[in-house]
């Protein structure tokens, strides 16, 4: 798993190099930043690697003060965030804000994702955090592969993968409630044609739905574990 990590490259945030790499490290995670490049405006290279990351961590930090305790914090560390969130399908990241920061606004405070509050003098329970988030990123970028049958309906569908009209969506099944339509990968290997799903833990209920050139193929909701999930036009 490739984790961007958008920082201050400056001293105060040094402690994110000698602990946060290290602990993403430990994850069996890449570290992955724009240190070499960063700038006023986020470069084209940033974005690029932001895009094939699996991963964010933004740390707004302090910069300049604007009030009696209110601080700024890193416009690129912002733009990055807007990056990673504006993905599709959108990379999962977590904002570490340091206390005294004003908040982002906009879509970034909108957003229904996972912050984490930060103080200086409790750098240990910020790490803490950022472990549990780490755990969180592993389970959500972790592809399960499913093969999809019959081969009849198979034979069609590949003669349509290139089809501009071509789309694959997932859904999950967890007790009585069904998640939303996530954009899956229907690739073909040898040996059959699969539907890759991220982020579905094992056990759990499925549904793949195909459509392409008017031909639209739907599964039941079959455990992730069955050897050949059914579509059925």
């Amino acid at each position: 798993m490739r984790v961007f990590v958008g920082y201050g490259y400056n001293d105060q945030d040094r402690w994110v190099e000698d602990y946060v790499f290290p602990l993403i490290t430990a994850f069996g995670s890449e570290v992955m930043h724009g240190r070499a490049v960063y700038g006023g405006a986020l470069p084209d290279e940033v974005m690029r690697t932001i895009r094939i990351s699996d991963a964010m961590i933004g740390f707004r930090t302090r910069r300049e003060a604007r009030g009696q305790n209110e601080f700024s914090s890193h416009a690129w560390v912002e733009q990055e965030l807007l990056t990673a969130h504006a993905q599709e399908p959108r990379i999962p990241w977590v904002e570490v804000r340091q206390d005294g920061v004003i908040a982002p606004g906009g879509i970034l405070e909108a957003a229904d994702a996972q912050r984490i509050d930060y103080r200086e003098a409790d750098r240990a329970l910020c790490l803490v955090k950022l472990a549990e988030a780490l755990k969180r990123f592993r389970e959500l970028s972790r592809v399960t592969q499913v093969r999809l049958g019959p081969s009849t309906e198979v034979e069609l569908i590949i003669s349509l993968l290139d089809h501009p009209t071509f789309s694959a969506t997932c859904q999950v099944l967890r007790g009585a409630v069904q998640s939303p339509p996530q954009p899956a990968a229907v690739v073909p290997i040898k040996g059959g044609l699969f539907a890759q799903l991220r982020g579905v833990p094992e056990g759990e209920l499925v549904r793949i739905t195909i459509s392409a050139g008017g031909h639209v193929w739907r599964s039941s909701y079959e455990s992730v574990d069955t050897v050949d999930i059914q579509v059925k036009e």
